[in-house]
């Protein structure tokens, strides 16, 4: 007899298993507890004391690296023991020839964070004192202190970090840089109608401390098609700031009116887009350069993210494999129970809470299997032959984090990141 695939589903479905004797529940169990021994025969512990990483998992990440085109740290925002992980990691992967990293800002503020970091965390911390002066994230004390220590593991002057994104809170700053370009009388009027609107609306937000009045969650993106169009003959750095602020109201308009799907898609094409040019431009100057990528852990899974977009995770391994190489990534987790830093719009500033992503979710027969008193490695590649057991499937959540990173690290005893104190 000729078995079609449309009758093994059916003859191998969970209520034939039933029929046979066995429990649906009986058969996820053993599934479960399946994922939980490889995921034991595959860990490894990493030490942290408090200075310095070391043990099986530290080799092993390293080894990973020196083998890698792009090294992606997809990471739960908000844990202080991630950045200081990603810095050290990067100070030992230098002599690899790992020369950039691309961090979740735009490529303005990307630029102004490495200038800032060349005179090390008080020039950092004189930066956030600015207007607009502090980027998102990295308002974080752990956070500021991987972007002063790896600017401090390279001497190039060209600039370290590569800025994909959108600009959440730095308008201030991008508008400033446009003030101080020569341009057409009627682009200096579309400039100062925009500038109005930045002011206008941050200063309800003071008032208020309502976050739908910070500036880029309530500009309207016609001010800046209305400037773009009255400066034909703008510069390139002109142009990548008009279209990071565009992008970001067009992104933020789309959330805000409920349209969350477009909006992700659209700030998923940017970051593609942000790095492409990045990219292309290394390429163009006979480099291919090896890259740490540091960001959300949705924005660098491999296929279709968390947000149901296609990010910066489902590009980078196809660029690897088209020059020969690979991408290596991990996704970063919070020990259970631990909380992360979380940004509170209200207050402006990051104060502790439970994570709150969701990347754990479904999880649990991978998390079974950490160490209690160690951080772990878990290498997620051996666990994908048994995601599906005759009829049983993974939780969806769970295939997605397992296809797509190779290994994931849980910080057991995590905790939250601190505010980096300025003026």
């Amino acid at each position: 007899m000729i078995v079609t695939g449309a009758l093994m589903l059916v003859l191998f479905s969970p209520s034939m298993i039933l029929a046979q004797g066995g429990t649906v529940n009986d058969a996820a169990t053993k599934h479960a507890g399946k994922i939980t021994e490889t995921a034991i025969a595959h860990r490894h512990a990493l030490r942290f004391d408090g200075e310095d990483f070391s043990g099986p998992g530290w080799t092993r990440l390293l080894a990973e690296g020196r083998d890698a085109q792009f090294f992606l740290i997809g990471e739960e925002h908000g844990i202080a023991e991630n950045p200081k992980l990603a810095a050290a990691l990067f100070s030992e992967l230098v002599e690899s020839g790992y020369s950039g990293i691309v961090v979740e800002t735009s490529p303005f503020m990307a630029e102004k964070l490495d200038f800032a970091a060349r005179g090390g965390l008080d020039e950092i911390r004189n930066l956030y004192s600015e207007a607009g002066g502090e980027p998102a994230f990295f308002g974080m004390q752990e956070e500021a202190e991987f972007i002063a220590r790896t600017r401090a593991a390279v001497a190039t002057d060209s600039s370290l970090f590569w800025g994909v994104d959108y600009e959440v809170l730095s308008d201030r700053q991008l508008l400033r840089r446009l003030t101080e370009k020569d341009k057409p009388a009627a682009a200096q009027r579309a400039l100062e109608r925009l500038h109005a609107a930045s002011r206008a609306s941050w200063e309800r937000y003071q008032e208020t401390r309502g976050p739908q009045y910070i500036f880029s969650f309530a500009g309207d993106p016609q001010l800046v098609q209305d400037l773009r169009e009255n400066w034909p003959d703008r510069d390139r750095e002109a142009t990548r700031i008009l279209t990071t602020l565009e992008e970001t109201l067009t992104i933020n308009r789309l959330f805000m009116s409920g349209q969350n799907w477009p909006s992700n898609q659209r700030r998923a094409d940017l970051i593609r887009s942000n790095f492409l040019s990045h990219w292309n431009a290394a390429k163009f100057n006979g480099q291919t350069p090896k890259l740490m990528v540091k960001m959300g852990a949705s924005h660098l899974v491999r296929g279709r993210s968390y947000s149901e977009a296609y990010d910066l995770g489902a590009l980078l391994p196809e660029i690897a494999a088209v020059e020969g190489a690979k991408a290596f990534s991990i996704l970063v987790l919070p020990g259970t129970g631990s909380k992360t830093a979380v940004f509170n719009p209200a207050k402006f500033s990051f104060d502790p809470a439970p994570a709150k992503d969701g990347y754990a979710k479904g999880l649990a027969p991978v998390l079974a299997a950490a160490l209690q008193d160690e951080f772990t490695l878990i290498d997620l590649r051996a666990l994908r032959p048994v995601l599906r057991s005759g009829a049983m499937r993974a939780d969806q959540n769970l295939a997605r984090a397992v296809l797509g990173f190779d290994m994931l690290l849980i910080m057991a005893g995590s905790t939250p990141s601190g505010e980096l104190q300025h003026d």
